[in-house]
């Protein structure tokens, strides 16, 4: 398999897609996102998988977008400047895509989520099936203290609008065991049971014969659009783009944020 920045591997029923970036917090950069594409159709493919896990190498799940270079953090290549017609179309393209390409998985996805979950590592999470986190790791969206529109609309369903705008407007991360409280993750573990807990549940879903679960699952997914969330991710995605014009794309690529994130 012609993959540099993740590793997928396989354990009876159970794919695994894990982020290998270590040294930068499997910050999101060109490569990994080519490559989290590329894990995500040859799980698809491959019949011996009926569930697949997210997850991430070193000491954090995921960072965010890499600002040394990304789709969302760059310039588009070919151009001098973010405009309108290329800022829409990088988020639709590059950026949307990406986030409903896991959300419409017609595979059950699980999220192994430990250290850092910042940003549009939080995405991933969050467009995932089943979120189990570390009870000390690490969630929000401190990028969002610079203002604009996340690109992610699933704050407010996940957790309400109180629990949603309060992370959104002050760029404050809570634990795991707070996102379990407030509906961002399913579950919180201890860190040492991280593992086990993830593949436990891993191997209960994988066991559900997969037509039945694709049909369950494209029934939930219908529900919620149903409900509006297709064109709220288009909303999101339109309103995301203008930001690329009338300031500059911020994030988080090394897991550090910049000004110190006030405590929760």
């Amino acid at each position: 398999m012609d993959l540099e920045t993740v590793i997928y591997q396989t354990r009876d029923k159970v794919g695994y897609i894990i982020m290998n970036r270590p040294q930068k917090r499997n910050a999101l950069d060109y490569q990994l996102l080519d490559d989290l594409d590329r894990a995500f159709d040859i799980a698809e493919a491959d019949e011996s998988v009926n569930a697949v896990v997210l997850k991430g190498a070193g000491p954090s799940f995921c960072s965010g977008y890499d600002l040394g270079g990304s789709y969302y953090t760059s310039i588009p290549r070919g151009a001098d400047h973010w405009d309108m017609k290329n800022a829409l179309l990088t988020l639709r393209d590059n950026i949307t895509r990406r986030y409903l390409r896991i959300w419409n998985f017609p595979k059950p996805t699980i999220a192994q989520v430990h250290g850092h979950c910042l940003a549009a590592g939080c995405y991933l999470q969050m467009v995932c099936d089943i979120t189990v986190a570390a009870e000390d790791a690490k969630l929000g969206h401190p990028a969002q203290r610079w203002g604009g529109v996340s690109s992610m609309p699933l704050w407010q369903i996940l957790m309400g609008s109180k629990h949603a705008r309060y992370l959104l407007y002050t760029g404050r991360s809570i634990s795991g065991v707070d996102a379990e409280r407030w509906g961002l993750v399913s579950l919180a573990v201890p860190g040492d049971q991280l593992e086990a807990t993830v593949d436990q549940i891993a191997d209960e879903v994988a066991g559900v014969p997969p037509h039945g679960m694709l049909q369950h699952k494209e029934v939930l997914n219908a529900d919620l659009e149903i409900m509006g969330v297709g064109a709220m991710f288009r909303f999101h995605s339109h309103h995301n783009a203008l930001d690329r014009i009338v300031r500059p794309a911020v994030g988080f690529g090394d897991g550090v944020p910049k000004p110190e994130t006030p405590k929760s």
